[in-house]
């Protein structure tokens, strides 16, 4: 079963790392994930927010597929234009991830 963390979990670690107190912590990491989520909603059609040593967020723009299929039914449908997100890891954490594990 995977791990799941929360902004609170990122909060309550950064707080602990730095000595501060969680509610110090918190309003950073809140207002760091708000600016995070402007940036990639923003009017931009291709969007790049680079972090090193950790990764890339980017937003790129989809095509339209006007004959797409719904694969219970079978119907042929249109699915519009969008945007999509897609996080490319660093260099970094793309190391840590391919050491193996102790399972």
């Amino acid at each position: 079963m995977a791990t799941t963390y929360t902004k609170k979990d990122v909060a309550k670690l950064t707080a602990d790392k730095l000595g501060l107190k969680i509610f110090q912590t918190e309003e950073i990491v809140d207002s760091m994930f708000t600016v995070l989520r402007e940036m990639m909603s923003g009017d931009e059609n291709d969007i790049r927010i680079e972090i090193r040593n950790f990764g890339v967020f980017e937003v790129k723009p989809t095509k339209a597929k006007p004959r797409a299929r719904n694969p219970r039914t079978n119907e042929e449908i249109f699915v519009p234009p969008r945007r999509k997100t897609h996080f490319k890891p660093g260099k970094l954490l793309k190391e840590v991830l391919k050491k193996p594990t102790d399972s």
